[in-house]
């Protein structure tokens, strides 16, 4: 596995994280089975500026999904977890677990591998951004017309947003109404929904024809331009 930035490394002197928003050193991930240990991640340390690209490169199998999947903790309590990721200055390792589900989806959107099993087969389009938008713009109040109003024209937003044709009728749709394509723009509106400036994409394009992982790498350089957010790109 490799890292490749389209900036110029930060000093790792800078104890502050000042100038990079993304800091991660020495991380390592060990999942354990009984007596069984198998070494995931090995000592991983990089850097990303704020705005910026960096893409985490390997082949199947070497770590690079758990690499980020263990930034915001997401993995199975097998998992341990070693070193020290710093998000804008702030130690993500040290946050309690209450804190960790505020900074995911408000501070870092995560686009996941293979949209039709991240997608829920039976809710609407609407329902699975809207509960996204809720969780983190009122998850202590209870939600009136007027606030439904505003999660749906925010949602409508969205997808235009991430460039799905015929929002009005495609917020209706359940996941396997969609194409391939559509549904993991859905996902994007998913991970976007909360303005995050840190944005993880899990191989956004697997299992989509040329033409539209093409696209889907446009969009999220255009998305990145416009919001200025920095991207962990997997591949």
């Amino acid at each position: 596995m490799s890292e490749q930035n389209n900036t110029a490394n930060s000093d790792p002197r800078k104890e502050s994280g000042q100038d990079e928003y993304l800091r991660i050193d020495n991380l390592s991930v060990d999942f354990i089975n009984g007596e069984r240990h198998t070494k995931a991640v090995n000592g991983i340390s990089l850097r990303l500026a704020a705005g910026k690209t960096l893409a985490l490169v390997g082949e199947s199998g070497s770590g690079k999904s758990v690499s980020a999947l263990s930034i915001l903790k997401l993995l199975p309590t097998s998992a341990k977890i070693s070193g020290d990721v710093y998000l804008h200055g702030q130690h993500l390792s040290a946050l309690t677990e209450d804190e960790l589900r505020q900074v995911r989806g408000r501070d870092v959107g995560v686009i996941f591998q293979e949209p039709m099993t991240s997608l829920n087969p039976l809710h609407r389009v609407e329902r699975q951004i809207g509960e996204v938008i809720a969780q983190h713009e009122y998850s202590k109040k209870r939600l009136g017309p007027s606030e439904k109003a505003s999660i749906r024209e925010r949602t409508l937003d969205l997808l235009k947003q991430v460039g799905i044709r015929e929002p009005e009728q495609k917020i209706r749709a359940y996941p396997h109404e969609l194409s391939g394509g559509q549904r993991q723009r859905v996902l994007i509106a998913m991970a976007l929904a909360n303005k995050p400036k840190l944005l993880i994409a899990d191989e956004p394009t697997t299992a989509l024809d040329v033409t539209i992982q093409q696209q889907i790498l446009q969009l999220l350089k255009s998305l990145q331009d416009e919001l200025g957010m920095s991207i962990l790109l997997i591949t």
